[in-house]
């Protein structure tokens, strides 16, 4: 940005705005002389003007060549644009950077004029021969600046939607079936805050989707780096795990755009949030850009304002995703690896609310959240609220409210399952088990592994922990998430596919999108139950259906690959799964139907102890039965019904019509050995 249209510059824009209605008001006063004549000296007192036309007026509108404007073919000279866009006002802008021309600039001032004075909106009125239109017109625009219908016919393109006023977001024509000559104009309000007030603020528009961040800091050798590219170019795309750090360094604003929140195909709000970065000389900073789904619109406008902007565009939460063509992305380390300051926050905020173990609890703290100062600090009183005046907040608390800084987002997009189930609810074969342990050992000293021990350096792909649970419906997928979120200390969100698939085309991806970037930032487990219906297998190309399914599945392996968090797939049709899936797991954890060991023991855990059990009724022995885990679960609760229903113990008679009904539900016959029971 040059300094003619410099930040500092913009901020001056209200003390250079009013000299330009000198000009506005002798383009006024040649044209008032004019309608003066053209409509007649008395009509201007005529109460109903512009409602009706009487036979003089039809006879002068008909005499009148068509298209003729009301700026006279000789008027004296205006003050010119050169001299009202000097020192650095918002004007100097729009000539300059929008490079727009001066009848642009004077459509600009006429649409800014009732912002101004109200005045202007009688003006117009009179001007437009009906004083029920006091917003100027396109047609009013052009009879103030053309003088000739030739000229006033060839200014019409000035309004259209690839002009610049329109496309760079500077005016609207308010919509509806009106010709264009008689469609209204309007100035966009960030437009109206830059000339009258500088730059006040956030654009309105944007601040469902935006937020402006302080700066931060960024290590040693990644500055060095960034310096070099700085210097060589006029724009730069970075990569970064931490943009405010980039914004810091180069001493500007942050201004944040979450492309996963914009509504499908929202190519405006990207164009908006271009130019506030540019009205505030902020680092554009861009939060999952693939959200915008491939071939959208909106990518289309993120890809056309990297190519035009002037700054530094900084690009977080889709590793795979990069601009295409020329522009290159610069792969900047950020502090998020260095848990030093993370920790010593923790540990100094802990201590503070006087916390016992405040070493060993912030160490675990700052191995799990990634997130900054100003989080903790949050977190940290959040905890000492929540634990009352006189109590020092627990382990548990504090982790609770850690989650609660960054979790906000993944509520919205996939369902929350409260942890409930513990190690004892779980009966599986002991394979099983240890390899759950050994996934349990993973998510806990892979801090460690990665950084300590150096494997981060050569692993190419994300840190994640991705798993399979494979085997046929209930034999403990679901619960074994459940145990493993509540060993961890973490939420556990389930994605519903139904949410997610979507037909429209890059619109599964943006939702995968948000849901990846939101888990990661949440440390959650993202739990894809029957995830054959979306990791399913990449099929022969016979029409555009296949293609873009393909795309699909092509984008989560991608993703699955840098994917930092906890994932977890279960399906009970694992052959239908894409081989390439399986081969970039961490752990594929088979849950198979349960023997007649198994199933005693599940029979055992199945009953809460506060349930009155007869004691004449033999748990282990109910094992015979082939029942899954979830069918058995499903007997017990309907046995303890009832039993309650009866006023009695859960007895011999209640489970075996619980498990005759489990039978009968499934479509199968019950077995020939089950003792009697009522009902049936």
């Amino acid at each position: 940005m040059s300094d003619s249209y410099s930040a500092a510059g913009l901020l001056t824009a209200a003390g250079d705005t009013l000299p330009v209605f000198e000009r506005l008001d002798l383009l006024l006063a040649q044209s008032v002389e004019q309608a003066r004549n053209r409509f007649g000296a008395e009509v201007a007192r005529d109460a109903f003007r512009g409602l009706y036309l009487n036979g003089e007026e039809m006879a002068a509108a008909l005499e009148r060549p068509a298209g003729t404007p009301l700026r006279p073919s000789h008027a004296f000279p205006l003050p010119t644009w050169d001299q009202l866009a000097r020192n650095g006002s918002g004007w100097a802008w729009l000539r300059g950077r929008q490079g727009l021309s001066e009848a642009e600039l004077d459509v600009v001032l006429i649409a800014l004029a009732p912002e101004v004075d109200l005045r202007y909106e009688r003006l117009y009125g009179y001007l437009q021969d009906d004083v029920n239109r006091r917003r100027p017109s396109v047609d009013l625009a052009l009879d103030l600046i053309c003088r000739t219908p030739a000229e006033k016919l060839q200014a019409r393109d000035i309004f259209s939607s690839a002009a610049p006023l329109r496309e760079r977001l500077l005016l609207r024509l308010e919509a509806g079936d009106a010709p264009l000559l008689a469609r209204p104009l309007r100035l966009d309000p960030q437009v109206v805050h830059l000339l009258l007030n500088g730059r006040p603020g956030l654009d309105e528009e944007l601040a469902p989707y935006c937020r402006y961040t302080l700066p931060d800091r960024l290590p040693e050798e990644a500055l060095k780096v960034l310096d070099s590219r700085t210097a060589q170019r006029r724009h730069l795309v970075v990569r970064c795990t931490d943009a405010a750090a980039v914004a810091g360094h180069l001493g500007k604003t942050l201004l944040t755009l979450e492309a996963d929140r914009l509504p499908t195909d929202d190519d405006i709000a990207v164009a908006r949030a271009f130019r506030e970065a540019e009205l505030g000389a902020s680092v554009l900073h861009i939060e999952s850009p693939a959200a915008l789904g491939a071939g959208s619109r909106g990518e289309a406008a993120l890809v056309r304002g990297l190519s035009e902007r002037s700054g530094v565009t900084v690009l977080t939460g889709s590793p795979g995703w990069s601009p295409p063509g020329p522009l290159g992305v610069l792969e900047v380390a950020g502090p998020g690896p260095d848990r030093a300051a993370r920790r010593a926050a923790w540990a100094g905020g802990l201590e503070q609310a006087g916390h016992p173990q405040a070493a060993r609890l912030s160490r675990e703290l700052a191995d799990r959240f990634s997130f900054g100062p100003d989080r903790i600090a949050a977190a940290v009183a959040d905890a000492v609220i929540a634990a009352g005046p006189e109590a020092v907040p627990d382990d548990r608390l504090v982790f609770a409210r850690a989650r609660r800084q960054t979790g906000q987002r993944l509520a919205g997009l996939a369902r929350h399952i409260e942890p409930g189930r513990t190690r004892t609810d779980l009966v599986l074969p002991a394979s099983t088990t240890q390899q759950l342990e050994q996934l349990t050992s993973w998510v806990r000293l892979r801090v460690d592994v990665f950084e300590s021990w150096g494997y981060g350096r050569r692993l190419g792909r994300g840190r994640g922990v991705s798993a399979l649970f494979t085997g046929p419906p209930g034999t403990g997928k679901t619960t074994a998430a459940e145990v493993l979120a509540a060993e961890l200390g973490v939420d556990l969100y389930a994605v519903d596919l139904s949410a997610v698939v979507s037909k429209y085309i890059g619109e599964t991806e943006k939702n995968l999108e948000q849901i990846f970037t939101a888990a990661a930032e949440a440390d959650a487990v993202l739990l894809f139950d029957e995830a054959d219906a979306l990791f399913g297998k990449r099929a022969q190309v016979q029409d555009a259906h296949d293609r873009y399914a393909n795309i699909e599945t092509s984008y989560l392996l991608q993703r699955m690959e840098h994917y930092d968090g906890i994932a977890i797939l279960a399906t009970n049709l694992r052959e239908h799964l894409d081989e390439a899936f399986t081969r970039r797991l961490r752990f594929v954890i088979d849950f198979p139907f349960p023997d007649e060991h198994l199933r005693a023991g599940i029979w055992k855990v199945s009953f809460p102890d506060e349930v009155p059990i007869d004691p004449a009724l033999d748990l282990p022995a109910l094992g015979i039965y082939r029942l899954s885990g979830a069918e058995i679960a499903s007997a017990a609760l309907h046995a303890s019904f009832l039993a309650a229903a009866r006023g009695t113990p859960v007895d011999t008679a209640a489970v075996s019509s619980a498990i005759w009904y489990e039978f009968h539900k499934a479509g199968r016959i019950g077995p020939a050995n089950l003792p009697a029971a009522e009902g049936r």
